[in-house]
């Protein structure tokens, strides 16, 4: 602001306390109680944090306690984290002085300049985060979809994205912070002399429509691989919720973009800078979703909480009695987990039986004679038995199959084993793939 030197020094105080932008008629700007929303940002910023702090806490558990090992994209997202804290204080102190959605006309303009420097640093910081955690996410994929030693399509797009965001972000930064000159006038409206060279309206219209271009491209790069691969139910659900946190990344991304818009185009500077700065923390607090929920899947198979709790329900329910499956249901009660075991080995007129019953704490084999009138219990494991041989009153001859199971297993390898399996067995094939950058 140019002039101020001229005023007498009672016209400069009632300028300085006068209001920061001219009301619209019939309005009375209120200095001491503005109207506000701070309820929109005290639901919104917390609940982001939460869901932030949740995904970086899974990630950081799985790479320390269960995988016991941290790369690059780990550096990163700690340093994007910090970014991400550093903002919200800002927008903290915006939702403290003056406020969120607060008129530019209910502030007085002296103290403009304490209002605008914190929005100042969080916009540079708001590039800190999604500079260094889209670094993060491409950095992920190309460990999790390449092969170690490979270079094809998707790796050199990965990583042309990855530069290009690089470059862009860099010089959106170096852009907005030396904007004007001296640097003190690009959040001090009250400062004289100095020049503003470069237009930061259209810098920021720039900045968020590549950057919603980026956010696209890279919610679109591995779909092909992924949906291509033969997953289970389990898995394409998992995928298509780390899909669905990527589309509502995009959302964010572009609602930012209209939220710039009407920025630019406004003079009320801090009603118009609120929202913007709530779906850019949306967008941010996305992007970590998208990095930080996988390691849920492997803290879940490394602790083995599902097997364990379907362990326990079905020892729950083997020491519940229920009623025998055979006859017509007036017989005594029998253990559903229960089998019995027939040895052979002595003769035809006495047979020793065995039966095994679950009791929650391990398994019993208990004898029982036929040769003192009491009949093996029935169990659902000796039902073909029973009907094929003992009900015909043959007993199969020693060393007879009376009995064929089937084991299948599966191992299947996600994101984080591939180090430890794929990549062994690449190296045993290609053992010069070491030495490749």
């Amino acid at each position: 602001m140019s002039g101020l030197s001229a005023l007498t020094p009672a016209q400069l105080e009632m300028l300085l306390n006068g209001p920061a932008l001219a009301p619209p008629d019939g309005v009375i700007p209120n200095f001491d109680n503005p109207p506000n929303k701070n309820y929109i940002a005290q639901a919104v910023v917390p609940l982001c944090l939460v869901l932030t702090s949740i995904a970086v806490f899974l990630r950081v558990y799985a790479r320390i306690f269960c995988v016991k090992k941290v790369e690059i994209p780990d550096a990163l997202m700690t340093i994007a984290f910090g970014c991400y804290v550093t903002d919200i204080y800002l927008g903290y102190r915006l939702q403290e002085n003056p406020g969120a959605f607060v008129h530019q006309w209910d502030v007085r303009l002296k103290d403009m300049p304490d209002i605008l420097f914190p929005l100042f640093l969080s916009a540079s910081f708001y590039i800190g985060v999604v500079l260094t955690i889209k670094a993060a996410i491409l950095l992920e994929w190309v460990r999790i979809f390449i092969p170690y030693g490979v270079r094809n399509r998707f790796f050199w797009l990965s990583y042309g994205v990855l530069g290009a965001n690089t470059i862009f972000y860099i010089i959106t930064l170096f852009v907005m912070n030396f904007a004007c000159t001296p640097v003190e006038k690009n959040w001090n409206p009250l400062f004289e002399g100095g020049s503003c060279t470069i237009n930061t309206q259209a810098v920021n219209i720039a900045s968020a429509v590549l950057n919603l271009c980026s956010d696209v491209f890279i919610l679109l790069l591995p779909q092909r691989i992924i949906w291509g691969l033969k997953m289970n139910t389990k898995t394409k659900v998992g995928v298509s919720f780390i899909f669905a946190i990527g589309v509502l990344c995009c959302f964010a991304a572009g609602f930012r973009l209209g939220a710039e818009l009407d920025y630019t185009k406004s003079d009320d500077v801090l009603f118009n800078i609120t929202p913007v700065m709530l779906w850019a923390l949306g967008e941010m607090t996305c992007m970590f979703l998208v990095f930080g929920v996988p390691s849920g899947a492997k803290i879940m198979s490394d602790s083995h909480i599902p097997s364990r709790l379907a362990s326990s329900l079905r020892s729950l329910k083997g020491r519940l009695p229920q009623r025998s499956s055979r006859g017509s249901g007036s017989g005594p009660a029998s253990w559903p987990s229960s089998s019995m075991v027939v040895n052979n080995s002595q003769e035809k007129s006495s047979h020793t039986y065995y039966h095994k019953i679950n009791n929650g704490n391990g398994d019993m084999l208990l004898t029982i004679d036929s040769s003192q009138g009491i009949p093996p219990p029935s169990s659902e494991s000796t039902e073909h038995l029973k009907d094929h041989a003992l009900e015909a009153g043959v007993l199969a001859p020693e060393g007879t199959i009376v009995r064929t199971t089937q084991f299948v297993t599966r191992e299947d390898y996600g994101g984080y084993e591939r180090d430890m399996i794929v990549y062994d067995g690449y190296e045993r094939q290609h053992p010069w793939s070491r030495d490749r950058i």
